[in-house]
């Protein structure tokens, strides 16, 4: 073999490895990109709305599970509701797709539908009797799954002044 087919041998093998980097580096940059945009729309699904009253009572979570196939719901909470202000309970529910909630003895005892039911939902309460200051009023409520059965918890809380 000639010098000349040596170094024209030796270009192609270079040619082909050039070839063969761009094709790794494309590769590469594009699982880049793909990852940096499944982290930001993870990230975005995430976000949780924006607190809209500070908790400064200590937070009790309040369970009832039944089993893996049935749906399950959680109040969470603080233990206090201050007089004329609003407070905001989480109600955390898994494989449930509506729920009835109920606050009794408080207001005037309706009871309210949420369907449909998402994961995570907002309640609050306001007491604004001042004449209730110390009593104490429990939160229940039942979630339903699709094919109709149910899990209650329940959550207690005291209107105290403010």
């Amino acid at each position: 073999m000639t010098e000349s087919e040596k170094e024209s041998q030796v270009n192609e093998r270079s040619a082909e490895v050039r070839v063969a980097l761009i094709g790794a580096v494309a590769i590469i940059a594009a699982a880049v990109i793909a990852g940096i945009f499944g982290i930001i729309q993870s990230n975005a699904s995430r976000q949780q709305p924006p607190a809209v009253a500070p908790i400064t009572a200590p937070v009790q979570v309040a369970t009832a599970t039944i089993s893996a196939f049935q749906p399950t719901v959680e109040i969470e909470g603080p233990l206090t509701a201050p007089l004329g202000q609003r407070t905001y309970y989480t109600l955390v529910s898994r494989d449930a797709v509506r729920a009835v909630w109920s606050i009794g003895g408080f207001g005037d005892n309706q009871q309210f539908e949420v369907d449909p039911l998402a994961p995570s939902h907002q309640i609050f309460v306001k007491p604004s009797d001042a004449s209730r200051v110390g009593d104490s009023f429990t939160i229940v409520v039942t979630v339903y799954g699709a094919d109709g059965q149910s899990a209650t918890a329940t959550k207690s809380f005291q209107v105290i002044a403010e």
